[in-house]
């Protein structure tokens, strides 16, 4: 168990404090009348990418975790990125469709409504693909492995918990988050890097917002002209 104070400082944080915290929040936002804006959803999106970020780092470096080894892309990286996007955007209709009306109601404050939202989705979208990655797939699974001795079993901690993160999006969505975060982990475990993983995130993360927000506009969930 070699891992400094650092590491298990980050580990705190991220695998008790923000489950907690996560499923705090969606305890209270189920509430009659206590869905959040969309700007406090952003605000809270942006705060635990900036509350996570700098601890990862500094376990990252105090654990000589190495986190972006020279590149070395390629036709396997493009086959992982497409054997990823592929079936989960091509399912992504039907598995909205999946979802009640109420788990979709829960869902559209997240999501963006107009094409002027692009923006901001882009940049959440780009934010946790690189964050997200260095935080469970980089540093996390790093020192969970040298607590456990085994990879397999680093991978079932940090999918767990990257699961319970996002808790708000309920059971059904946790489910599918922790076969997501198990195929990420497996494109970093088979390229040997974290670019790869950080690319198909943030093209899943765009594309799919655009996606369900046609979805939402075609159950009447947003009207279909509009514009902010």
């Amino acid at each position: 168990m070699n891992v400094t104070p650092s590491g298990w400082v980050f580990l705190a944080l991220t695998c008790m404090f923000l489950p907690l915290m996560a499923i705090r929040t969606a305890v209270r936002v189920r509430q009659p009348g206590r869905t959040p804006t969309r700007v406090r959803h952003l605000a809270s999106v942006f705060v635990t990418q900036a509350i996570t970020l700098p601890p990862a780092l500094s376990a990252a470096r105090y654990d000589d975790i190495r986190l972006f080894p020279s590149p070395n892309l390629g036709a396997f990286n493009l086959a992982m990125v497409l054997a990823f996007l592929v079936p989960t955007l091509g399912t992504l209709p039907m598995r909205w469709s999946w979802k009640s009306e109420a788990e979709k109601r829960r869902m559209i404050w997240m999501l963006p409504h107009t094409s002027v939202d692009l923006w901001w989705w882009t940049i959440v979208a780009l934010t946790a693909g690189i964050v997200e990655e260095i935080v469970y797939r980089g540093v996390m699974i790093g020192l969970w492995q040298r607590v456990l001795g085994s990879w397999w079993a680093a991978m079932m901690v940090c999918v767990v918990v990257f699961s319970l993160v996002h808790f708000l999006q309920g059971w059904y969505a946790m489910a599918a988050i922790a076969l997501t975060a198990t195929a990420f982990h497996l494109i970093v475990r088979a390229t040997g890097d974290l670019y790869t993983a950080m690319t198909v995130h943030f093209i899943y993360d765009l594309i799919a917002g655009l996606v369900l927000l046609q979805c939402a506009r075609r159950d009447g969930l947003l009207p279909m002209d509009a514009s902010g």
